[in-house]
């Protein structure tokens, strides 16, 4: 139970995480149980805004939770329920749950671009060309991601693959700058990712997000801050001349 709460809440490391998401593939239950406290979390942010309920009520109400076996877990409205009753009881403002909006989409970006590294490839095709890459995205996702070439800047594109964030297919490029590969991860802007450029650091690994035009963009590696954050700066100049 502790690993099921510090995956949801996007607090394991990247390698912790993966093995903890080949467990998801394999074991339903815990699949399922996983599923209900992010709808539980979701809701709770919808309906009860900003505040944030002290750790101490949270660590309660999820130890209640998760006493339950899995042919007796709580719906999740069942579980909101539950715990906005548990806080209006003792009089406390509540909301839900990181700091940061972005945390849950950082995890999810650096954790893919762990498994990638991790895999044979780092992408599920393999191409120099952006002429060659973005066709294939073609049929595959519900937006079309932009592909900049910035092989003449030293950052010849590699290829790109198909990753998931929150249940959702989204578009990967992946650049090499050195000994280092960057990924950029493209999605829908549905969670409302600023357009001013924000970092987020998981475990070693830095991820840069910012929107343009409705599109959330995440740059992901181990390269010094100061490559990555040049890395965006041409991506977006050549995204913005394409």
């Amino acid at each position: 139970e502790l690993l099921l709460n510090a995956y949801v809440d996007g607090e394991l490391d990247p390698m912790e995480a993966v093995r903890f998401e080949q467990r998801l593939g394999a074991e339903p239950a815990l699949s399922a149980q996983v599923e209900a406290r992010r709808a539980l979390r979701n809701a709770l942010r919808s309906d009860l805004g900003e505040d944030v309920p002290s750790p101490d009520l949270r660590r309660r109400v999820m130890a209640k939770l998760s006493r339950r076996g899995p042919g007796e877990w709580l719906s999740w409205r069942m579980a909101a329920s539950f715990l906005i009753g548990a806080v209006l009881a003792g009089t406390m403002s509540v909301g839900l749950l990181n700091d940061r909006p972005g945390e849950n989409v950082a995890h999810a970006v650096v954790s893919a671009h762990i498994r990638a590294l991790m895999a044979p490839q780092p992408t599920d095709v393999v191409s120099s060309d952006h002429h060659t890459v973005k066709p294939w995205f073609n049929g595959k996702l519900a937006f079309a991601p932009t592909v900049a070439d910035l092989s003449a800047q030293g950052l010849p594109l590699v290829g790109a693959r198909i990753d998931v964030v929150g249940l959702e297919p989204v578009a990967s490029l992946v650049y090499s700058h050195g000994k280092h590969f960057i990924s950029l991860t493209e999605m829908p802007n549905a969670r409302g990712t600023p357009a001013s450029v924000e970092n987020y650091f998981e475990h070693g690994y830095l991820a840069i997000t910012w929107s343009d035009g409705g599109i959330a963009y995440w740059a992901v590696s181990d390269a010094a801050a100061g490559e990555l954050e040049s890395f965006v700066k041409l991506f977006q100049t050549a995204a913005a001349g394409s």
